[in-house]
């Protein structure tokens, strides 16, 4: 058979490499336009590619990560009578209803054509399996790295990212010692450790795309 190893992998990128525009017609309005149905997606997946993403509005300029993501599992979050969410074990991955097939997903969070950073080619299902996310600029999502797997839950059902965690302890090498132990932390608790408040979405300088952040 053909196993892939680490050794296999290519080197990390500690952060974002490229670039990417679009202009949204309307005003900055994620509640209305992009979080106004359902109570979220959660699910894992691969970090594939990284992106600047600047999306400029009528009212204003907002910054993200653009996160290509090779989806391993999503789902949707549901809540019981009394309004605690309901976990799903993954033992029940195979079977469970609340569990999303690639098309069904891209119909849940996939970006609008006219403000994506990735293609239609590079996403589902022209590339089965991709999906592309945004994070706020702001938040730890500039340390990603490619090749890293992390677990995500969004703002309602939408692409944008309301937290995430790392999935895997590989996933830490080559950070500082209090980053690592934090993010093993959160791991091991399975605590979201990015929360994105629409106050940390705001846009930041344009010279701070260029800030080097080597954490």
């Amino acid at each position: 058979c053909t196993c892939s190893t680490m050794a296999d992998a290519p080197p990390k990128a500690r952060k974002p490499s490229g670039k990417s525009a679009a202009d949204q017609d309307g005003n900055w309005n994620p509640e209305k336009d992009f979080c106004a149905n359902g109570l979220g997606i959660e699910g894992e997946g691969a970090v594939v590619e990284l992106t600047f993403h600047t999306l400029t509005c009528k009212d204003r300029v907002e910054r993200f990560i653009a996160i290509r993501l090779k989806m391993a599992i999503a789902y949707t979050i549901t809540k019981d009578k009394y309004g605690s969410e309901v976990t799903l074990d993954e033992k029940n991955y195979a079977t469970s209803p609340r569990v999303l097939a690639h098309d069904a997903l891209k119909e849940r969070i996939g970006v609008p054509a006219d403000i994506r950073s990735a293609s239609e080619d590079e996403l589902h299902p022209g590339t089965p399996g991709l999906f592309e996310v945004w994070a706020g600029a702001q938040t730890d999502a500039r340390k990603l790295a490619v090749g890293e797997e992390i677990h995500f839950r969004t703002d309602a059902d939408s692409f944008l990212i309301k937290s995430f965690f790392l999935t895997k302890i590989g996933s830490f090498a080559g950070r500082e010692g209090g980053q690592v132990m934090a993010e093993m932390s959160q791991l091991a608790s399975g605590i979201t450790k990015t929360k994105l408040e629409q106050d940390e979405m705001e846009g930041v300088d344009d010279d701070e795309w260029d800030d080097d952040e080597d954490d």
